[in-house]
């Protein structure tokens, strides 16, 4: 499709790209990319609404929430936002990773308890088509390590003067294919609560 600019009259000046005499038009979109995505109506966000106990290092069991592209979605999950909080110290510092599964060539994620999921455009439940949110779930063969989120210390929240909340934008820009799958995990046991926003979109 090509733009025109064109006079009061509808009569047609040239190219919407210009020139230095007839000038030129920007299009560009109005607003955020997730402000545009969360319009499709395709954005949803989970969260564990009780803690999770993790296991000391990378793990096929217990991960604190797990996002999981079923093998045959047809559908590709687009992470946005991962953030997370805890409210007991650990017994050792421990280095908060987001980590990311094996692909189809593994088995499937056992899929023991859904998570709590909302579509943030329409604030309705339920999980979106072929990719799962899950608040309990064992993966086939533990993930790894994709990046850093944070180091948890071993103060006592009764000390310290605020607590973090670790977080991480991916903008759309980590997907997960079908058979794929995304998890938080620690390298010390320890206690946390995850939110994961993300988009599911057709390949």
């Amino acid at each position: 499709m090509e733009l025109y600019l064109v006079d009061k009259n509808g009569n047609r000046l040239g190219s919407a790209k210009g020139s230095r005499h007839t000038g030129g038009l920007l299009v560009a979109p109005a607003g955020s990319a997730f402000e545009e995505a969360v319009e499709r109506g395709n954005v949803f966000v989970g969260a564990n609404q009780t803690t999770v106990v993790t296991q000391a290092g990378l793990s096929a069991t217990t991960p604190a929430l797990t996002l999981a592209n079923r093998l045959a979605s047809g559908k590709a999950a687009r992470l946005w936002y991962v953030a997370v909080g805890s409210l007991v110290a650990p017994t050792a510092a421990a280095e908060i990773w987001p980590c990311l599964g094996d692909g189809p060539t593994q088995a499937a994620v056992t899929e023991t308890t859904l998570a709590t999921v909302r579509n943030m455009k329409t604030g309705d439940p339920g999980q979106a088509p072929g990719v799962i949110c899950l608040a309990v779930a064992t993966l086939p063969v533990a993930p790894v390590a994709i990046g850093q989120l944070g180091i948890q210390l071993t103060g006592a929240i009764t000390v310290a003067s605020a607590l973090q909340v670790w977080e991480r934008w991916y903008n759309g820009a980590l997907r997960l294919s079908p058979g794929f799958n995304f998890s938080v995990q620690t390298s010390t046991a320890t206690t946390i609560f995850c939110e994961y926003i993300y988009e599911v979109v057709d390949l």
